[in-house]
């Protein structure tokens, strides 16, 4: 079988080029669109985390920061007592906060009643 005329090789090694040119460009941007993909996600993910920490701050605040009233009626003491007991069970019962939930928290949750721990 003869060889291929000159302009016919060029024009069959120019349209492989083109398509090995135009599947390495999509890989690039499907591998860029993934790692983009998973940065947003990450991203996502630490302002959820914030979001429940800044929530978590706020319901703390509402049971032991607002007034004295609010914390007897959550926690049948007042905030006084409160941080007394929060005193005596990091130093005497060698309790700590964890690196999620504080220590004030991990009390306040187990002092209050059944019932509003429902809530």
């Amino acid at each position: 079988m003869p060889r291929l005329p000159l302009s016919a090789r060029r024009g069959r090694r120019n349209a492989i080029f083109f398509n090995l040119t135009t599947s390495i460009m999509l890989v690039y941007y499907y591998v860029w669109f993934m790692f983009a993909l998973a940065y947003r996600r990450k991203c996502w993910q630490i302002e959820r985390r914030i979001k429940i920490r800044e929530l978590r701050g706020e319901n703390l605040y509402r049971l032991i920061g607002e007034s004295d009233a609010m914390c007897i009626s959550q926690l049948r003491m007042d905030r006084r007592t409160f941080h007394i007991l929060c005193e005596m069970v990091r130093d005497v019962g060698g309790l700590k906060g964890t690196r999620k939930t504080s220590l004030e928290e991990i009390v306040g949750m187990y002092n209050r009643p059944r019932a509003a721990r429902a809530h």
